[in-house]
Protein backbone atom coordinates (compact mmCIF):
# COMPACT_ATOMS: atom_id res chain seq x y z
CA UNK A 1 0.00 0.00 0.00
CA UNK A 2 1.37 3.70 -1.02
CA UNK A 3 1.11 6.08 2.10
CA UNK A 4 3.33 8.64 0.91
CA UNK A 5 4.47 10.21 -2.31
CA UNK A 6 7.31 12.34 -2.95
CA UNK A 7 7.52 14.51 -6.03
CA UNK A 8 10.28 16.03 -7.81
CA UNK A 9 9.80 20.00 -8.88
CA UNK A 10 11.42 20.99 -11.75
CA UNK A 11 9.27 20.11 -14.95
CA UNK A 12 7.37 17.38 -12.67
CA UNK A 13 5.01 19.94 -10.89
CA UNK A 14 5.29 22.89 -13.10
CA UNK A 15 6.96 23.50 -16.47
CA UNK A 16 10.53 24.82 -16.10
CA UNK A 17 11.55 25.03 -19.57
CA UNK A 18 8.62 27.63 -20.33
CA UNK A 19 9.24 29.60 -17.25
CA UNK A 20 13.15 29.86 -17.50
CA UNK A 21 12.64 30.87 -20.84
CA UNK A 22 10.55 33.89 -20.24
CA UNK A 23 12.98 34.76 -17.02
CA UNK A 24 16.04 34.59 -19.24
CA UNK A 25 14.34 36.62 -22.09
CA UNK A 26 13.19 39.60 -19.75
CA UNK A 27 16.86 38.99 -17.68
CA UNK A 28 18.12 39.97 -21.05
CA UNK A 29 16.37 43.20 -22.11
CA UNK A 30 17.22 44.67 -18.28
CA UNK A 31 20.83 44.03 -18.99
CA UNK A 32 21.05 45.53 -22.48
CA UNK A 33 19.08 48.56 -20.78
CA UNK A 34 21.16 48.74 -17.71
CA UNK A 35 24.60 47.18 -18.53
CA UNK A 36 24.79 47.46 -22.22
CA UNK A 37 25.05 43.99 -22.54
CA UNK A 38 22.81 42.64 -25.89
CA UNK A 39 21.03 39.18 -25.53
CA UNK A 40 23.09 37.08 -27.94
CA UNK A 41 26.34 38.38 -25.81
CA UNK A 42 24.75 38.09 -22.46
CA UNK A 43 23.42 34.72 -23.47
CA UNK A 44 26.99 33.60 -24.09
CA UNK A 45 28.62 34.89 -21.08
CA UNK A 46 25.27 33.54 -19.09
CA UNK A 47 26.28 29.82 -20.26
CA UNK A 48 29.89 30.32 -19.66
CA UNK A 49 29.29 31.66 -15.97
CA UNK A 50 27.16 28.73 -15.34
CA UNK A 51 29.99 26.21 -16.59
CA UNK A 52 32.50 28.13 -14.36
CA UNK A 53 30.40 27.27 -11.50
CA UNK A 54 29.97 24.16 -12.35
CA UNK A 55 33.43 23.34 -12.45
CA UNK A 56 34.05 25.05 -9.40
CA UNK A 57 31.79 22.78 -7.49
CA UNK A 58 31.44 18.91 -7.12
CA UNK A 59 27.85 18.67 -5.58
CA UNK A 60 24.81 20.46 -4.37
CA UNK A 61 22.31 23.01 -4.46
CA UNK A 62 24.64 25.84 -5.13
CA UNK A 63 25.57 24.09 -8.35
CA UNK A 64 21.90 26.04 -9.35
CA UNK A 65 22.44 29.46 -8.02
CA UNK A 66 21.48 32.04 -10.29
CA UNK A 67 23.24 34.37 -7.66
CA UNK A 68 26.90 32.59 -8.40
CA UNK A 69 25.89 32.43 -12.11
CA UNK A 70 24.60 36.16 -12.07
CA UNK A 71 28.03 37.34 -10.64
CA UNK A 72 30.67 35.30 -12.39
CA UNK A 73 29.23 36.71 -15.72
CA UNK A 74 28.92 40.20 -14.17
CA UNK A 75 33.00 39.56 -13.88
CA UNK A 76 33.10 38.22 -17.30
CA UNK A 77 31.92 41.39 -18.32
CA UNK A 78 34.08 43.42 -16.38
CA UNK A 79 30.98 45.14 -14.64
CA UNK A 80 31.16 44.98 -10.61
CA UNK A 81 28.67 42.55 -9.16
CA UNK A 82 27.78 45.21 -6.06
CA UNK A 83 25.77 47.11 -8.93
CA UNK A 84 24.30 44.72 -10.72
CA UNK A 85 23.67 41.13 -9.18
CA UNK A 86 20.96 41.64 -6.53
CA UNK A 87 18.78 43.37 -9.26
CA UNK A 88 19.32 40.95 -12.03
CA UNK A 89 17.98 37.97 -8.95
CA UNK A 90 15.54 39.81 -8.76
CA UNK A 91 14.72 40.41 -12.23
CA UNK A 92 14.74 36.41 -12.70
CA UNK A 93 13.41 34.87 -10.45
CA UNK A 94 10.31 37.71 -9.95
CA UNK A 95 9.78 36.75 -13.91
CA UNK A 96 10.07 33.09 -13.37
CA UNK A 97 7.55 33.10 -10.55
CA UNK A 98 4.80 35.72 -12.06
CA UNK A 99 3.19 33.22 -14.50
CA UNK A 100 3.90 29.77 -12.88
CA UNK A 101 1.07 27.39 -12.65
CA UNK A 102 0.91 23.38 -11.73
CA UNK A 103 0.56 21.18 -15.17
CA UNK A 104 -3.01 20.19 -15.68
CA UNK A 105 -3.90 17.96 -13.07
CA UNK A 106 -0.96 18.00 -11.00
CA UNK A 107 -2.31 20.02 -8.22
CA UNK A 108 -5.74 18.02 -8.19
CA UNK A 109 -3.73 15.32 -7.75
CA UNK A 110 -1.80 16.57 -5.06
CA UNK A 111 -4.51 17.82 -3.16
CA UNK A 112 -6.58 14.18 -3.28
CA UNK A 113 -3.35 12.75 -1.89
CA UNK A 114 -3.25 14.65 1.14
CA UNK A 115 -6.91 14.53 1.68
CA UNK A 116 -6.68 10.76 1.73
CA UNK A 117 -4.22 10.61 4.17
CA UNK A 118 -1.11 10.21 2.21
CA UNK A 119 2.85 12.23 3.26
CA UNK A 120 3.70 14.21 0.61
CA UNK A 121 7.49 15.29 0.20
CA UNK A 122 9.21 17.48 -2.49
CA UNK A 123 12.98 15.96 -3.20
CA UNK A 124 14.80 18.53 -5.48
CA UNK A 125 18.42 19.51 -6.97
CA UNK A 126 18.31 23.50 -5.90
CA UNK A 127 18.12 25.71 -2.97
CA UNK A 128 15.37 25.54 -0.77
CA UNK A 129 14.57 29.43 -0.25
CA UNK A 130 13.33 28.96 -4.02
CA UNK A 131 12.02 25.98 -4.52
CA UNK A 132 9.60 27.29 -1.57
CA UNK A 133 8.78 30.25 -3.44
CA UNK A 134 8.07 28.12 -6.15
CA UNK A 135 5.50 25.75 -4.12
CA UNK A 136 3.84 28.54 -2.70
CA UNK A 137 3.62 30.23 -5.85
CA UNK A 138 1.77 26.80 -7.09
CA UNK A 139 -0.51 27.09 -4.60
CA UNK A 140 0.54 23.84 -2.90
CA UNK A 141 2.24 24.58 0.30
CA UNK A 142 -0.73 23.48 2.53
CA UNK A 143 -0.70 20.28 0.67
CA UNK A 144 3.46 19.50 1.28
CA UNK A 145 4.57 18.00 4.19
CA UNK A 146 8.36 18.01 4.02
CA UNK A 147 10.98 19.16 1.51
CA UNK A 148 14.57 17.74 0.79
CA UNK A 149 16.96 19.87 -1.44
CA UNK A 150 20.39 19.02 -2.35
CA UNK A 151 21.55 22.27 -0.51
CA UNK A 152 20.19 20.35 2.24
CA UNK A 153 21.96 16.94 1.51
CA UNK A 154 25.15 18.22 -0.32
CA UNK A 155 24.49 15.86 -2.62
CA UNK A 156 22.24 15.93 -5.83
CA UNK A 157 19.79 12.91 -7.34
CA UNK A 158 20.27 10.11 -8.18
CA UNK A 159 22.58 10.01 -4.74
CA UNK A 160 20.20 7.47 -2.37
CA UNK A 161 20.96 10.39 0.66
CA UNK A 162 18.83 12.60 -1.00
CA UNK A 163 16.00 10.02 -1.31
CA UNK A 164 16.51 8.21 2.12
CA UNK A 165 16.32 11.67 3.92
CA UNK A 166 12.66 11.96 2.13
CA UNK A 167 11.99 8.43 3.35
CA UNK A 168 13.03 9.26 7.08
CA UNK A 169 10.96 12.99 7.40
CA UNK A 170 8.18 10.82 6.12
CA UNK A 171 8.76 8.04 8.67
CA UNK A 172 7.91 5.42 6.23
CA UNK A 173 9.83 2.76 4.16
CA UNK A 174 10.39 2.71 0.78
CA UNK A 175 8.23 0.42 -0.02
CA UNK A 176 5.16 2.34 1.09
CA UNK A 177 6.25 5.36 -1.08
CA UNK A 178 6.15 6.28 -4.91
CA UNK A 179 8.00 8.99 -6.18
CA UNK A 180 7.06 11.00 -9.19
CA UNK A 181 9.58 12.74 -11.47
CA UNK A 182 10.79 13.79 -15.16
CA UNK A 183 14.58 12.59 -15.23
CA UNK A 184 15.09 9.16 -16.21
CA UNK A 185 18.42 8.69 -14.31
CA UNK A 186 18.39 11.49 -11.83
CA UNK A 187 14.68 11.01 -10.64
CA UNK A 188 13.20 7.36 -11.62
CA UNK A 189 16.67 5.27 -11.30
CA UNK A 190 17.96 7.39 -8.26
CA UNK A 191 14.09 6.35 -6.31
CA UNK A 192 14.51 2.52 -7.62
CA UNK A 193 17.83 2.26 -6.54
CA UNK A 194 16.32 2.81 -2.73
CA UNK A 195 13.62 0.79 -3.46
CA UNK A 196 10.91 3.62 -3.96
CA UNK A 197 8.01 2.61 -7.09
CA UNK A 198 8.68 5.20 -9.48
CA UNK A 199 6.48 6.97 -11.86
CA UNK A 200 8.39 8.91 -14.79
CA UNK A 201 6.27 12.29 -15.98
CA UNK A 202 7.27 12.46 -19.93
CA UNK A 203 4.91 15.93 -20.25
CA UNK A 204 8.03 17.89 -21.32
CA UNK A 205 10.71 15.55 -22.76
CA UNK A 206 10.95 12.39 -25.24
CA UNK A 207 10.52 8.78 -23.62
CA UNK A 208 14.16 7.51 -23.86
CA UNK A 209 15.81 3.89 -22.81
CA UNK A 210 15.71 3.30 -19.11
CA UNK A 211 17.59 0.54 -17.38
CA UNK A 212 14.22 0.24 -14.06
CA UNK A 213 10.82 -1.01 -14.16
CA UNK A 214 8.23 2.35 -13.76
CA UNK A 215 4.83 3.77 -14.15
CA UNK A 216 4.93 5.81 -17.14
CA UNK A 217 2.66 9.02 -17.66
CA UNK A 218 1.97 11.75 -19.81
CA UNK A 219 -0.93 13.70 -18.27
CA UNK A 220 -1.71 13.65 -14.54
CA UNK A 221 -5.02 12.69 -15.68
CA UNK A 222 -3.23 9.55 -15.82
CA UNK A 223 -3.29 9.02 -12.23
CA UNK A 224 -5.22 11.28 -10.53
CA UNK A 225 -7.60 8.84 -9.86
CA UNK A 226 -5.03 5.18 -9.87
CA UNK A 227 -6.57 2.61 -7.71
CA UNK A 228 -2.82 2.65 -6.57
CA UNK A 229 -2.96 5.49 -4.43
CA UNK A 230 -7.11 5.21 -3.51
Amino acid sequence: MINGVIFDIDGTLYSYIENHARALKILCKFTEKNLGVGEEEFLKVYCEAREIIKSRLTDGGALHSRALFFQTALEILGKNPFRYMLKMYKVYWNSFLSEMKPFDGAGEFVRKLKNSGKKISVCTDMTAHIQYRKIERLGLNNFIDFMVSSEETGLEKPSPKMFNLALKKMNLPPEEVAYFGDSPDRDIEGAASVGIKPFWFLGEHPETEIKVDCIKFKNYSEVVNSKIFF
